[in-house]
């Protein structure tokens, strides 16, 4: 009985160790490197976001992120994830080439960090991503959830909590889309 018990409780330990190494259950800022949390720029201000990408990620807030949105009549937000392999998520390539062929501003926030630095040169814009401080927790679920919820008001949330596309007029939440190709048919 005893083997067994310390049998179930080594298996729960080491499960549980997997589950918290997993892209995505947490922000990963932990697991960058020096060099790359060096990259990580917590955004004091709207003013401090460049419009140019100068290959860092920028940690905003919801308000900073309504404040950006206000300085374009249409924007598109993609939330990406870089391990995601739904049909609903595209590469930052495609979605940078199809907003530019479109004439329609791009901001891109991913959910975490993990592999994030690898694909940031695809984006003309710098990349975004959730000032897990400011939600007091470094659980990309948790914050993610929590950032929306300013970003997005309530009447709206529910039915669109699992979209990706995000369109915004003036800083407004407008509507959010599942598919890239329904943005701009």
């Amino acid at each position: 009985m005893k083997k067994a018990l310390i049998f179930l409780v080594i298996t729960f330990v080491f499960q549980a160790c997997a589950i918290f190494r997993t892209p995505g259950f947490t922000s990963g800022y932990k697991r960058l490197t020096a060099e790359e949390q060096k990259r990580v720029c917590y955004v004091s201000s709207v003013e401090e976001i460049p419009d140019k990408n100068n290959g860092r990620i920028m940690a905003v807030t919801a308000e900073q992120l309504s404040a950006l949105l206000k300085n374009n009549d249409t924007t598109l937000l993609y939330l990406w994830s870089p391990h995601c392999s739904s049909s609903s998520c595209v590469s930052l390539k495609a979605i940078q080439d199809y907003c530019g062929q479109a004439h329609l501003p791009l901001w891109v926030l991913t959910e975490y960090y993990t592999d994030a630095f690898t694909q940031i040169e695809f984006l003309s814009r710098p990349m975004l991503s959730v000032n897990e401080f400011r939600y007091k927790t470094n659980y990309c679920n948790s914050y993610m959830k929590r950032f929306l919820s300013e970003l997005i008001p309530d009447d709206k949330r529910e039915s669109n909590s699992n979209h990706r596309f995000l369109l915004f007029s003036r800083g407004s939440f407008v509507q959010s889309y599942d598919r890239i190709e329904d943005v701009i048919p």
